[in-house]
């Protein structure tokens, strides 16, 4: 079932263009609004004084993100047969997975760069917001320098990988709490919130499975011997930012040639291009894994 609705999904996400009524985003902004009108989510220097508020708020937002998944799961264990969960699964995925803000962004920047187009192709990195990529769980500065490729790869990352492997472990409501956490994160990370830090570490923690099996992935689709050194360096480090293993290793398992070296030099577009292949092939891979557990019986 899980495998039929990624493949299903995975192709009507390619072949259709979404509205934002059927991206994740438009629902998690209502319910992060629909939090804050009732006074369930404040910035907490309103709160002076009141220090087991403080304590407490981190431990009210991770429940206020899950709430959403516990629901979905309960509908589905006490109320929806087989089918019905297959049907609303396969929805929830579409929902979750891709983003086609990004995807429209991408395409600008091919265009920017095959015009040679410094300029906009700056700008269009810039446009990517990675906000919550650039800070560590413990509020510091990182992800500094890297290229609009590198940051394509974690966006792929994000909004495909993670999405995948959240369902192939805990189902739709996997799914819908990452996206959900993820989108909250960012929205904290750009209004600089105080609650930013603790989403930080909640996105750390739920990244730090699924960004080493994607970097394991990345590194079976392209060059192993040069990536798995990379891979066991950070595979049991608990202080490095999810963000730069999948940027360090992805960076080591495709390197570009000489000519393309060359190329990257008149035409921005080539390092991204080659970036994103790799991430096609590594969906690729994550459908074979999940294929595998299927047919052995791990998956339903």
């Amino acid at each position: 079932m899980m495998l039929m609705s990624l493949l299903l999904i995975l192709s009507l996400e390619r072949l259709m263009t979404k509205t934002p009524n059927w991206h994740v985003e438009k629902y998690a902004a209502q319910y992060r609004a629909f939090l804050q009108n009732k006074g369930l989510l404040k910035f907490q220097e309103e709160n002076t004084g009141d220090k087991e508020s403080k304590k407490s708020s981190p431990i009210a937002l991770y429940c206020y993100l899950l709430l959403p998944a516990v629901v979905l799961g309960v509908i589905e264990y006490w109320v929806l047969g087989a089918f019905l969960t297959f049907i609303e699964q396969s929805l929830v995925l579409f929902v979750c997975i891709g983003c086609p803000v990004l995807r429209s962004i991408y395409k600008n920047f091919l265009n920017a760069a095959d015009r040679g187009d410094l300029q906009a192709c700056s700008m269009y990195t810039d446009q990517l917001g990675h906000c919550a990529s650039q800070t560590d769980s413990d509020g510091s500065a990182g992800a500094e320098g890297k290229s609009f490729g590198q940051h394509l790869t974690w966006l792929n990352y994000q909004h495909y990988a993670a999405v995948m492997l959240w369902f192939i472990a805990f189902g739709a409501p996997g799914a819908l709490f990452y996206t959900l956490s993820r989108s909250t994160t960012e929205a904290l990370c750009d209004a600089n919130h105080p609650l930013n830090v603790a989403a930080g570490r909640l996105m750390f923690a739920l990244d730090y499975i699924p960004v080493r099996v994607t970097a394991f992935g990345m590194l079976m689709m392209g060059h192993f011997s040069r990536a798995l050194p990379e891979w066991l360096k950070y595979a049991l480090q608990f202080d490095v930012p999810a963000y730069d293993v999948l940027t360090q290793i992805s960076s080591k398992a495709e390197v570009l040639t000489p000519d393309e070296h060359k190329l990257q030099a008149e035409n921005a577009a080539v390092e991204p291009k080659v970036l994103v292949k790799l991430a096609k092939r590594n969906v690729i891979f994550l459908l074979v894994i999940t294929s595998v557990l299927t047919l052995v019986g791990s998956l339903a």
